[in-house]
């Protein structure tokens, strides 16, 4: 097949399709070498042999690739080096405003960055730090005569607010009563 003259030939980025395109084919890719979809999660797969465990998992056209054996790892990241050209940016450190650290023993997860992004984004930056962020016994009630001007503003802070508590699940019970 050719492209009529005149037509520029484009990459898959910026058509309507291209996001269901790249995950059919990524996804086809991934089956054919064993890789088995989650059932509760379209963007992970998983790949499991007798003594090891194998998680790709997919954000757009981001992949993160984890497992208990290196050899294993090297082999699906060559291979869709050489199908995709992809690019290696090595150990984890930042994704969807989650921070990765590392120690001998453990992964740690903090959303640092992000909350400061959400702080300084909402005027807030200087507040002070408070060991309860809601007394319990505090009940909301609706005034009729205070209205939001743009309700979109609150309801985007308080899905900053939920995506927050993925870390901090301290404030889950002020975040949820505030939604």
């Amino acid at each position: 097949m050719q492209l009529p003259p005149g037509v520029v030939a484009r990459s898959l980025y910026g058509l309507k399709q291209a996001s269901r395109q790249w995950y059919a084919q990524l996804s086809s890719f991934l089956l054919t070498h064993g890789f088995k979809p989650s059932a509760s999660d379209h963007s992970l797969f998983l790949k499991h042999s007798a003594s090891s465990i194998t998680i790709l998992l997919i954000y757009v056209d981001d992949i993160i690739l984890a497992g208990n054996n290196l050899a294993e790892i090297t082999s699906i990241t060559l291979l869709l080096d050489s199908t995709f050209k992809i690019k290696n940016l090595g150990d984890l450190k930042y994704f969807l405003g989650l921070e990765v650290a590392y120690t001998s023993s453990s992964i740690h997860l903090c959303q640092h960055k992000y909350t400061l992004d959400l702080l300084s984004d909402n005027g807030m930056l200087v507040s002070r730090p408070s060991s309860t962020p809601m007394d319990y016994s505090t009940r909301l009630h609706v005034i009729s005569d205070s209205t939001l001007s743009d309700p979109s503003i609150y309801r985007r802070l308080v899905g900053r607010l939920i995506y927050l508590t993925t870390t901090r699940p301290d404030i889950t019970y002020a975040v949820h009563h505030l939604s």
